[in-house]
Order: structure tokens, then C-alpha cells, then sequence
């Protein structure tokens, strides 16, 4: 057996279950990894525009395609959740999108719009991406709507963002039904 890790999850992205494991895997990592920036501080501002948005699930989805279409649908759902929580933060300060070195500067009060507009095409592209099946769609809105719940009462400590994370998630839901019926 190979020691490579990337090696091993792809091996386990072979079976539906393995999938399933991978996309819920990817959900938890996913959750907390805009706040990657915070690594980072010299090169980029807390609420980066680089990693608050869909730039990091993009990545996984087209870098790592051996991983399986559950490892990038997790990171979008993931993405989305954390994106649609930050979403009801005023847009000043810390709360504001900003762009990196050598810019150094915020998108204002436009923020909330860029926070709320990846985190809803995040919702969708996680429905879109999955293997074909109402199964795949109908597990990815159960773990969608837990982590909603655990990531709005326990991260955010609020009932709206708990309400505002579900509805993002259930939205993409939604529209990906809307736009590829049964």
C-alpha cells in the first residue's frame, strides 16, 4: 500500500460509499478553510477575496480530480456554509472582503454581496457536481443542513446564521432541482 495520502483517498473515491466518506470528510475540512488568511496575515487581510470565495473548492475540484466528484462537492458545501455565515457581518473592518498585497483595500459594503453571491453558487455547484442520482442529492442536503446547524450554533453562537447557512444550502438544493429536474 502506497504512503501517499492523495494516493489513499482517491483509492477510497473508487466506491460510492468511499464518496460519500470523502464528500462529508471534505465538508468538515472545508468549513473553517476561508479563515486560512489568517496564516497569512502579511500577504493577505482577514476576509481575503482570494480565500473567501470559491477559489479553494475550484482548486480541489480541477487539481484534484482523481479525488472524485464527493471531495469537491464537500468543498464547495463547505466553502458556501462558512461564506454564507460571514455574509451577516457588518461590512467594515474585519467583516469587509479585501483584496491582497499590494492592494490592500475592501470591497465595502459591496462584501456582503460577494460573501452571499459565491456562498449561493457554492451551494449549487456542490448539488451540480455530485454523480448523477436524487440519492447523492438528497445525502448532500442532510449533511448540508447538519453542518449548517452545527457551524451556525457552535462557530457563530446565532440562531440567524444557523437560519441563513440552512437556507443557503437549502437554495442550492433548490435551484440545482430547478435546473436538472428528476
Amino acid at each position: 500500500m502506497s504512503g501517499d495520502p492523495l494516493d489513499w483517498l482517491g483509492r477510497l473515491g473508487l466506491s460510492a460509499p468511499g464518496q460519500a466518506a470523502l464528500f462529508v470528510l471534505a465538508v468538515l475540512v472545508f468549513l473553517p478553510a476561508p479563515d486560512v488568511d489568517f496564516l497569512l496575515l502579511r500577504l493577505l487581510h482577514h476576509r481575503s477575496i482570494l480565500t473567501h470565495s470559491l477559489l479553494l473548492p475550484v482548486l480541489v475540484w480541477l487539481l484534484l480530480p482523481g479525488l472524485g466528484p464527493g471531495a469537491a462537492a464537500g468543498a464547495f458545501l463547505g466553502v458556501a456554509i462558512h461564506l454564507a455565515a460571514d455574509a451577516l457581518s457588518p461590512p467594515r473592518g474585519y467583516g469587509a472582503v479585501w483584496w491582497p498585497e499590494p492592494f490592500q483595500s475592501s470591497l465595502g459594503r459591496w462584501s456582503t454581496l460577494w460573501l452571499l453571491g459565491n456562498a449561493a453558487l457554492g451551494a449549487y455547484l456542490a448539488f451540480a457536481v455530485l454523480p448523477v442520482g436524487e440519492g447523492w442529492r438528497m445525502l448532500a442536503l442532510g449533511v448540508g443542513l447538519v453542518a449548517a446547524l452545527g457551524y451556525g450554533a457552535v462557530n457563530e453562537r446565532s440562531v440567524l446564521a444557523v437560519l441563513v447557512c440552512g437556507g443557503i444550502v437549502a437554495a442550492g438544493w433548490w435551484a440545482h432541482r430547478w435546473w436538472h429536474p428528476p
